[in-house]
This record gives C-alpha cells, sequence and structure tokens, in this order.
C-alpha cells in the first residue's frame, strides 16, 4: 500500500519552522511531520514497518528535520521539483530497491489535465515501481514495458495488459502477474479510463 500524506508548495522546503515530534513507530512520526508541515509524503507502508523514527526537536528547515527523523532507519527522502517527497529505502539489508528501476513518461489519465487524476496516477505508478524493485527476476535484466492499467472502484486490478513488452515471453508474463496482484488506494470517482505508464528497468551494476 503506498501511504500519501498532505501536499505543500515546493518554497516550503527552505522554510523554517519548529519541529517536537519524538522517536516513536515511523509510520506515527512520518504522519505527524506531514501534519506539521504540509508535505505530500509518498511512500509504501511496508518500508515502515517495525522501524523507529529518531526525535527531531528544535527550529529547522523541514528537508533537514525529515533527514534527522529518518536517521537510522535505512531509509532515505528525495524532494521532488514537484513539492512532494518520495521516501525510499537505502539499506542494503532491505528487499526494496536492490537494483534501479525508472519510471517515465507522465501517465495519460482520460482527456483532461486533472490534478486529482494526475497525482492518483503517480502514485500507482510508484507502487508498481516498488513492488517491481522486491522482484529480483524482473531486475536481472534490461527491460522497457509500456502498461495499461484499470483499477476498479476498491483499488482492485481490474484489467492490464501490455502496450509493448520486454521482448521476453516469461519476463512479461511475470510482470503481469506481479502487476495483477498489486491493491492499488482508492481512485477518484471521476478516474473511468485507464491509466498508461512506461518503465524502465535497468540492471545494477
Amino acid at each position: 500500500m503506498i501511504v500519501v500524506l498532505a501536499a505543500p508548495a515546493v518554497s516550503a522546503f527552505a522554510q523554517t519552522q519548529t519541529f517536537s515530534i519524538p522517536a516513536q513507530p515511523l509510520d506515527d512520526a512520518l504522519t505527524r511531520f506531514g501534519a506539521s508541515t504540509g508535505f505530500q509524503l509518498l511512500y509504501d507502508a511496508s518500508l515502515a514497518l517495525g522501524r523507529r523514527s529518531t526525535a527531531v526537536e528544535g527550529v529547522m528547515e523541514p528537508r533537514q528535520a525529515l533527514m534527522r527523523l529518518l536517521d537510522g532507519t535505512g531509509l532515505s527522502a528525495r524532494f521532488t521539483s514537484r513539492g512532494a517527497v518520495v521516501i525510499y529505502a537505502t539499506s542494503a539489508s532491505t528487499a526494496v530497491a536492490l537494483k534501479p528501476i525508472t519510471a517515465v513518461a507522465a501517465p495519460l489519465v482520460g482527456r483532461r489535465d486533472d490534478g486529482a487524476m494526475r497525482a492518483y496516477a503517480d502514485r500507482a505508478r510508484l507502487h508498481v515501481a516498488e513492488a517491481v524493485r522486491r522482484d529480483p527476476e524482473l531486475t536481472r535484466s534490461d527491460a522497457v514495458v509500456r502498461l495499461r492499467l484499470r483499477v476498479d472502484a476498491e483499488g482492485r486490478v481490474s484489467d492490464v495488459a501490455l502496450q509493448e513488452g520486454a521482448g521476453d515471453a516469461a519476463w512479461d508474463a511475470r510482470f503481469l502477474a506481479l502487476v495483477s496482484g498489486l491493491r492499488f488506494e482508492v481512485p477518484p470517482p471521476e478516474l473511468t479510463q485507464s491509466l498508461r505508464m512506461e518503465f524502465r528497468v535497468s540492471r545494477g551494476r
């Protein structure tokens, strides 16, 4: 499950504020950080399981506070130009991010440039990318794949198809099986069309 919290302006990255977040289960700490800063935090809920945050006290920029909060968790954060923060695993002890994968090209959702639908598509794409990262068979070789995905009102995959496969029938079948078994967050009610995504998978070198 992908967790999404809040949504700030990019300029807020550099604004100092007072933080008082005690050490606690990481998921609770991230929720508190998101509530106090208004930042949009994107991460797989499984990353927070069993992890505890470091206490954050004092006046500082949100970027500095989040880095301190994540210290010792094996996780890191990437601040995007669109005012969001992606939290990902950096520790070699975790199964996530063992091999690099890049999700490119904004998904096409309907015919309107609807911010809510595009935000949902971005989170869905991140969810697929993280699932692929955790599969050593799918990250064993380079691949480029284009996907069409439809999610029902409860977040289950109702239809999925490759618009362009990787050229390896076994890889394509495994990829489709993986995506078909994923559970996504409930989509916006106005999302009536399929999501279209492109993924570039590269071997770790």
